[in-house]
């Protein structure tokens, strides 16, 4: 083999191993992610909940035993989740294509000023990436195993949930209106706490099959 032949067939080997190099770091060529498996920059475990809102939660989710709930500060979030990931399974949808998921949000005894909670889609922000939030609590669920029936009435939701001040536990039944999946922050914020709970909600996004 000729020296210039080496070095030409060197080049293009080379040129082919760069191509493939790029088309895996641009995700070009590669199977579409999973969106049941979604992977969020915090996905922290949930935690066994105090007596009182561990009652409460349990007879807000009758089919559950026992439940447990996602802690940052004195501010719980109750939603059914694993590793922060809401499970859409039952969840009903409004008219206007926003699924709607039962929760739980409590104020631990031990901040006793007025909380108001917001959420939001990481990412940019559009008119389905703000979650709302039920200002007339959620519907009833009853169970005749293995069957779970929520019923349905018309809901408020609003941006933002004001939770007013008051002594002791604060536990709040609301739904949350999702207009997109993926990865949320909800935010509580009182007149001295600022706390994040970081939210998942796996599965096809808005507009796209399965949704």
């Amino acid at each position: 083999m000729s020296v210039g032949r080496f070095w030409l067939r060197f080049w293009l080997a080379r040129a082919t191993l760069l191509a493939v190099a790029l088309l895996l770091l641009t995700g070009a060529g590669a199977p579409a992610r999973n969106p049941w498996q979604l992977h969020c920059a915090s996905m922290p475990r949930e935690r066994p909940l105090p007596a009182s809102l561990r009652l409460a939660a349990l007879r807000f989710f009758l089919w559950v035993r026992p439940p447990s709930g996602l802690r940052f500060g004195p501010v719980y979030l109750v939603t059914l989740s694993s590793r922060t990931a809401a499970s859409r399974d039952g969840d009903s949808t409004d008219g206007a294509g926003y699924y709607l998921h039962r929760a739980l949000i409590a104020i631990a005894p031990a901040y006793a000023s007025v909380v108001t909670i917001t959420g939001h889609r990481l990412g940019p922000r559009g008119r389905r990436t703000t979650l709302g939030f039920s200002t007339d609590g959620a519907t009833r669920c009853t169970v005749k195993t293995p069957v779970v029936s929520c019923g349905s009435r018309p809901l408020r939701f609003a941006n933002a949930l004001r939770i007013g001040a008051r002594r002791g536990w604060r536990i709040v039944s609301t739904e949350l209106r999702i207009g997109r999946t993926g990865c949320f922050r909800i935010t509580a914020t009182g007149r001295t706490r600022h706390e994040t709970i970081p939210l998942a909600v796996p599965g096809p996004d808005y507009g796209t099959p399965g949704w």
